[in-house]
């Protein structure tokens, strides 16, 4: 599956990610991130929005299309004014 910059992951599984210092997060079922770039042909970058980790972003393994979300970016910008 290719995700779209901008494009909502939500998370159906739990697992436990490294972040820096070793440290190790909790991500839980229902954590969502967005993704934010594309880093090649086969990874992405995603910046997490909820749960322990909200904050971070982590260069993960998915296809990214290089178009936009426009659909969701619109809502997420009227939501915020």
């Amino acid at each position: 599956m290719k995700y779209k910059i901008g494009q909502k992951i939500e998370f159906t599984d739990n697992f436990t990610i490294e972040v820096q210092n070793g440290k190790k997060a909790k991500i839980v079922k229902g954590d969502i991130a967005i993704v934010v770039r594309k880093v090649n042909e086969t990874s992405g970058e995603i910046l997490y929005t909820t749960g322990e980790v909200a904050g971070l972003s982590q260069i993960i393994s998915i296809e990214v299309d290089e178009n936009l979300d426009a659909d969701y970016l619109a809502k997420r910008i009227m939501e915020d004014l």
